[in-house]
């Protein structure tokens, strides 16, 4: 008999993912708010949050060696349990004079703790679901994280702009709140029982990491290169997609479009919303759509652009083109987050449960490496072309046909 999705085990974890999120998106955003009110520098800033970004790039590898070799439930009650402690030490970092410093230390421990916890959570569902439900449960995870990325940024937004001019105490209340959130996502996470995966043990830990690697690496290229592929081709997609959007959103309408930052939060708003919309769907037709016909989604992607593409080359109002601009993300980011869900759960179907945490650390190192080259780019051809969009729209959208066209056969197989 077909276990249910929500079971015993699946409920703690999704509230434990729950509470962490939140925690995690309410500390990050608080921090860049006070690491810009204290420096008052757009280029020091962007140094402290790209060195916060590259923890995840090195370090996801060892995180899924660890995920593999370890209790599972025992390292997210030990994750959330440093999440909540760096917390802490963030209420009194702001007691000191050389404050600055021991933000970005911390920031930069945050994001160490979390170049382990996604392959963790990650290789974890596979283990509490039966396969036939783990794209109903992939996108019950993904609707968390969305409503996470939308509701802590708002809400950090609305108290810090609340605490005025003692924003310094009232801070520390916000960091005592996500500590708070940190240490409720570990009592949640003691309750679950994940099955524990056997391997040979190695007494030397470079030794371990060179096999384990090695292992990885063979499984990929050798027993299942479909699965390398459809992580590759998701790379090439998270470089095209999400920084054409996220780039160009804020750069067409307050640059090009000549439009207020109230509409530009609005068409944020609104991509967001269709992102966790996305994942509904996905859990809707988790039994209907197959994983064979995620290029179709890619197809539809790449048309969506053509169409904004032409319409660039229309003389139309600021206002029209700004409406067409916010349907076409939202039909973007709904396919994008649908061929996501699907794909991840394609890759933890074909992947040995011993081997999970690392295959899922080298997709998420493959991702981290992607998003940043990819937001480069766009920067530069927004800033270099800046006459030019809609050749910008229809080079994306021809890349796009293409990983969808690469990909037809990729997953079929999968």
């Amino acid at each position: 008999m077909r276990e249910k999705t929500l079971n015993r085990n699946f409920i703690f974890l999704i509230i434990g993912q729950a509470s962490s999120m939140f925690g995690t998106t309410l500390l990050k955003f608080t921090s860049s708010l006070l690491i810009l009110d204290l420096t008052s520098s757009a280029t020091l800033f962007g140094i402290i949050t790209a060195i916060s970004y590259l923890p995840p790039v090195f370090l996801s590898p060892i995180g899924g060696i660890i995920a593999d070799r370890s209790n599972k439930r025992n390292l997210m009650i030990a994750l959330d349990g440093l999440y909540g402690i760096m917390a802490v030490l963030l209420v009194l970092s702001l007691s000191f004079s050389n404050v600055l410093i021991l933000i970005t230390v911390i920031m930069v421990g945050l994001s160490v703790v979390s170049s382990f916890e996604s392959p963790v959570v990650q290789s974890s569902i596979p283990l509490i679901q039966e396969k036939d439900n783990l794209i109903q449960s992939n996108a019950i995870v993904s609707q968390i994280n969305m409503i996470a990325n939308l509701t802590g940024p708002l809400l950090a937004g609305l108290l810090y702009n609340a605490v005025g001019k003692a924003y310094l105490s009232g801070v520390q209340i916000i960091f005592s709140g996500c500590a708070i959130c940190f240490f409720s996502a570990a009592i949640f996470e003691a309750f679950i029982k994940i099955p524990k995966i056997s391997l040979a043990p190695i007494s030397n830990p470079l030794h371990a990491i060179q096999k384990d690697i090695g292992e990885s690496f063979y499984f990929l290229k050798s027993k299942q290169k479909y699965v390398f592929k459809a992580i590759l081709l998701n790379a090439a997609f998270v470089l095209l997609i999400q920084p054409l959007i996220t780039t160009g959103a804020p750069f067409i309408i307050r640059v090009v479009l000549n439009l207020s930052s109230v509409l530009n939060g609005l068409s944020q708003a609104f991509m967001g919303t269709a992102g966790l919309i996305g994942g509904i769907i996905a859990g809707v037709i988790a039994n209907k759509f197959k994983t064979n016909k995620i290029y179709w989604l890619f197809w539809i992607m790449g048309i969506s652009i053509a169409v904004f593409g032409s319409v660039l080359l229309l003389d139309l109002s600021a206002n029209l083109t700004y409406i067409i601009f916010v349907i076409i993300g939202i039909i973007i980011f709904i396919s994008a987050s649908i061929a996501g869900i699907f794909i991840m759960s394609a890759i933890q179907q074909n992947v040995p449960n011993d081997m999970l945490g690392r295959i899922m650390s080298f997709y998420s190192a493959i991702v981290s490496v992607a998003l940043p080259i990819g937001i480069l780019f766009y920067g530069y051809l927004y800033g270099r072309f800046i006459n030019h969009l809609a050749a910008i729209m229809f080079f994306t959208s021809i890349a796009i046909f293409g990983i969808g066209y690469i990909g037809k056969k990729t997953y079929y197989y999968l």
